[in-house]
């Protein structure tokens, strides 16, 4: 092996090395930092469960591939490298069993038949566990043996996938009952909350009404613009339409609106309430937005 060749495999192992490191310890490090005030982040804080949401080792992999693709490294060398990554996680400090029980919230929620958002709002002053005790159906009980079913669950997977070793699910499964009950009981902060956040607005989740109303009724951009500058409303234009109505393009506009604002619930963005309160004022927005006359229909929201 020639010097040339010989210092570049050396380079090529030095700098997969320094950045397994960096992967491995940035992912780590940014895992639950909320950017305002959290009160799951307490228990989590308490049981160590802060784990990274996408495994270090394949973003890794996704790098070292790219570079295989390059012809930099082979993809034998790709595999060598995540595989000894993999087996220091699972020899090492149990990273696996951590992400594990930093799915102790989301279990709950699921359990209580609640969405991560409207779980949020009723932890301040109170406990999982008497938030079980209060939700018909449910209980302390119930919900302490419906997660430590869930993390056995977990910790059978992890074992049989070898990402944990069996001394690693023997201690895990003997441990898994104190977390959790730590867990259900803690009290959650009761604390004032900041009102700096942003009220939502309806309009956010009607959108671009005017590229909407161009799609319902099948004209042209100058078309539709022309139409509004000579005074029309977008209601005047469905209703001179052949085959569309102002009701129609309404219907549609608040359809298209609620099926956003339901989304946003799914995704724990805003709570039930909100959800709630923000389908009660679409008719009415979508309806002042269609009915909007003149040139400035065309620029005012």
């Amino acid at each position: 092996m020639n010097v040339s060749l010989r210092s570049k495999k050396l380079l090529v192992a030095a700098g997969a090395g320094a950045l397994t490191a960096a992967l491995l310890g940035g992912a780590a490090l940014a895992a639950f930092a909320p950017v305002t005030y959290d009160p799951v982040s307490e228990v989590e804080a308490q049981l160590g469960t802060a784990a990274p949401a996408n495994s270090g080792t394949d973003r890794l992999k996704a790098i070292l591939d790219a570079l295989a693709a390059k012809g930099v490294i082979t993809a034998a060398q790709v595999d060598a490298i995540v595989a000894a990554v993999r087996d220091a996680e699972t020899k090492g400090n149990g990273g696996e069993v951590r992400r594990i029980l930093a799915g102790l919230f989301e279990a709950s929620a699921k359990y209580l038949g609640l969405t991560m958002a409207d779980l949020k709002t009723k932890l301040p002053g109170t406990s999982l566990g008497a938030i079980a005790d209060k939700t018909a159906g449910k209980s302390r009980a119930g919900l302490v043996a419906d997660l430590q079913n869930t993390v056995n669950a977990a910790i059978d997977s992890a074992l049989a996938a070898n990402k944990i070793t069996k001394d690693q699910s023997d201690k895990a499964k003997a441990d898994a009952p104190g977390q959790i009950a730590k867990f259900v009981d803690h009290v959650y902060e009761q604390r004032t909350p900041k009102t700096t956040t942003r009220a939502l607005k309806v309009t956010e989740f009607v959108g671009d009404v005017f590229g909407a109303a161009r799609d319902y009724l099948g004209i042209a951009q100058a078309d539709l613009t022309k139409a509004l500058r000579d005074g029309k409303s977008l209601g005047d234009i469905a209703n001179a339409t052949a085959g569309k109505s102002k009701d129609g393009l309404v219907a549609q506009l608040t359809t298209a609106a609620n099926a956003k604002i339901d989304k946003a619930k799914t995704d724990g963005k805003i709570t039930a309430d909100q959800a709630t309160a923000l389908k009660s004022q679409v008719g009415a927005a979508v309806t002042m937005l269609v009915d909007r006359k003149g040139p400035t229909a065309i620029f005012k929201r």
